[in-house]
């Protein structure tokens, strides 16, 4: 069974159905959820776990471009409340589900805009209180999911579990759009994330980045030990998440 989140109904429904209709895949089920709330991420992972006890494969791809700056019903910027706290909340929530799956596998969606507005850790502006550009929000966020990867591949690499992120690729989304313009492949073309979810090359390869299907090194920051651990101990505060 595929599970699809989203948090308009409608398009769930007819995202289900498109699926569907391409694939003869009738095992599929979609699950609505703001993922921009905590208390909503908590509903959601309720809602999942009355219904399946394993995930094989959790992919993290959620994610927002804004471009101004808003706050989350918790307070804190909107990018980085979807993008950097939802996936460490979520993830912890369904930590036993992904412990019960088969060879499972955690998907972390990062990308090389992970430089954008300088590529490091300000931790005294985390939230852009300094001043707010989209681009360095995003790119900050995208940052941070790498940073997530590696330390939670280090935690789980004694219970075979893969955490391994990456670039999706330049893909004419309508968060690309938005924030970049259209320049890239169209989404059907789009197989990065199946790659890294199916490939049985890498059924034993963790705490690793990808670009275009091949490992590649993230950003300097992201390298930075001390300041991942600290990187981490906010999150844990922001959201209350146990690992």
């Amino acid at each position: 069974t595929v599970i699809l989140h989203g948090r308009n109904p409608s398009r769930g429904a007819a995202t289900l159905e498109e699926i569907k209709s391409k694939t003869g895949n009738s095992n599929l089920e979609y699950f609505n959820g703001d993922l921009s709330s905590l208390r909503r991420i908590h509903k959601l992972v309720g809602e999942i776990k009355s219904k399946y006890n394993h995930i094989d494969c959790l992919i993290n791809n959620a994610g927002v471009y804004e471009p101004k700056k808003l706050l989350s019903e918790d307070g804190y910027e909107m990018t980085w409340a979807v993008n950097v706290m939802a996936p460490f909340l979520l993830t912890s929530l369904l930590l036993d589900n992904i412990r019960a799956g088969n060879k499972p596998r955690i998907i972390n969606v990062s990308s090389v805009s992970q430089t954008e507005g300088g590529g490091r850790l300000d931790f005294n502006n985390l939230q852009h209180e300094k001043g707010y550009e989209a681009h360095s929000a995003y790119g900050l966020s995208k940052l941070c999911s790498a940073c997530f990867t590696y330390d939670l591949a280090e935690r789980l690499k004694s219970e075979g579990i893969t955490v391994n992120c990456l670039d999706p690729g330049t893909v004419n989304t309508k968060m690309l759009s938005a924030g970049w313009g259209c320049f890239g492949i169209d989404v059907s073309s789009a197989n990065n994330e199946y790659y890294l979810a199916t490939s049985p090359d890498l059924e034993d390869v963790t705490g690793k980045y990808f670009v275009g299907g091949t490992e590649r090194r993230s950003c300097a920051a992201t390298h930075d030990v001390k300041a991942r651990a600290a990187l981490w101990k906010v999150l844990e505060e922001q959201t209350d998440a146990k690992y």
